[in-house]
C-alpha cells in the first residue's frame, strides 16, 4: 500500500548577504575572495552525485534543525546547510558554482583561458567586473545582493522562520489544511497551511512572506518541515505504509478473506493458504 508520491515542491530563492562574500581587487586582478565552499559545508566530495547531495542534506537538516538540536549555533548551521543544498541541487547553478570554485582555488588557470571556458579574465572588462557578472548569474539581484558589499538600494529583508509541522498519515495521503499559530517578533499570528496530497515526511513547505517583517524591505519566508504523527495502526517505511494484520492459525493455514483498513478506506484481502507468520502481502 503506497502513499501517493508528492508533487515537486517550489524552489526556495537563494539568499546571500554581502558579508558572505567579499571582493578586493587591485588593477585587473582579483586579489582576495572569501566565499563558502558548499561541498565542505555538506561534507561531500565535489564529484558527489545528486542523490548523495540530497541524502546528505536531509541528514544534516535533521541534525541541525533548530527545533531538535541543542547546539548553540544550530540555526546558523541549518541555514548554511540549506543554502548549500539550494545551489548544489540545481544542475545549472551547480555548474556555475563549480566554475567559480575552481577559479577561487586556481585563479591562474583562467588568466589565459582558451575559448572553451565560460569566462576569461582579459579584454575590455576588469576581472572584478567579469567575476561580479558570474556571481550575479548564480545568486541574482532579488535580495539586493551586491558582491562589492553595497546595499543595491534595497531595504533589509525580514528573517526566514523554520518550524516543524506535525501531520497525520490521513492528511499526508489525502491532503488538507491546518491552522497554525505562530509567534513572531511582532506578536502572534494565525496562518492557514495547505497540505499537498501525498506529501512525504521530511519535505519542506515554503510560505512566502510569512516570516519576520523586514525593516522596510519584504518579509521573510516561513519554512515548515513535515513530520508524521505516530499512528495507532500504521508504520511508515519510505513511501510505503505497513500494517500488522492478526489472523487465526487456521486462517493462515487454510486461507481466507479479511477486510483490511487502509488510508483510502476498507478493502478485502485474500490471505493465501499456508501463509507464514511475518509474511507480507501487498495492496
Amino acid at each position: 500500500m503506497n502513499i501517493v508520491p508528492p508533487s515537486k515542491s517550489r524552489e526556495k530563492g537563494i539568499e546571500y548577504s554581502a558579508d558572505d562574500l567579499k571582493l578586493n581587487a587591485v588593477g585587473q586582478q582579483v586579489n582576495t575572495v572569501d566565499f563558502k565552499d558548499y561541498y565542505k559545508i555538506l561534507g561531500i566530495e565535489p564529484s558527489a552525485s545528486a542523490e548523495d547531495i540530497k541524502r546528505t542534506y536531509k541528514k544534516l537538516a535533521r541534525k541541525y534543525h533548530p527545533d531538535v538540536s541543542d547546539e548553540p549555533d544550530a540555526q546558523a548551521k541549518f541555514q548554511e546547510v540549506s543554502e548549500a543544498y539550494e545551489v548544489l541541487k540545481d544542475k545549472d547553478k551547480r555548474a556555475e558554482y563549480d566554475e567559480l570554485r575552481e577559479y577561487v582555488n586556481n585563479p591562474n588557470r583562467f588568466r589565459n583561458a582558451g575559448g572553451g571556458q565560460h569566462f576569461q579574465f582579459d579584454g575590455n572588462f576588469s576581472a572584478e567586473d567579469q567575476f561580479e557578472d558570474l556571481l550575479r548569474s548564480i545568486f541574482g539581484d532579488a535580495r539586493g545582493f551586491d558582491p562589492r558589499g553595497r546595499s543595491g538600494g534595497s531595504a533589509p529583508r525580514g528573517r526566514d522562520i523554520h518550524h516543524r509541522l506535525h501531520i497525520t498519515l490521513e492528511e499526508a495521503y489525502a491532503g488538507g489544511s491546518r491552522m497554525l499559530r505562530l509567534g513572531t517578533m511582532n506578536g502572534e499570528k494565525t496562518i492557514n497551511v495547505k497540505i499537498p496530497k501525498g506529501i512525504a515526511e521530511g519535505r519542506e513547505l515554503r510560505l512566502k512572506g510569512q516570516g519576520e517583517t523586514g525593516r522596510g524591505g519584504e518579509a521573510g519566508d516561513l519554512y515548515l518541515q513535515v513530520e508524521f504523527e505516530k499512528h495507532p495502526l500504521y508504520d511508515v517505511e519510505g513511501d510505503n505504509v505497513t500494517l500488522v494484520l492478526p489472523v487465526a492459525p487456521w486462517e493462515a493455514a487454510l486461507g481466507t478473506s479479511v477486510e483490511v483498513p487502509t488510508l483510502g478506506g476498507r478493502v478485502n484481502l485474500r490471505i493465501p493458504s499456508n501463509s507464514q507468520n511475518g509474511s507480507r502481502l501487498r495492496l
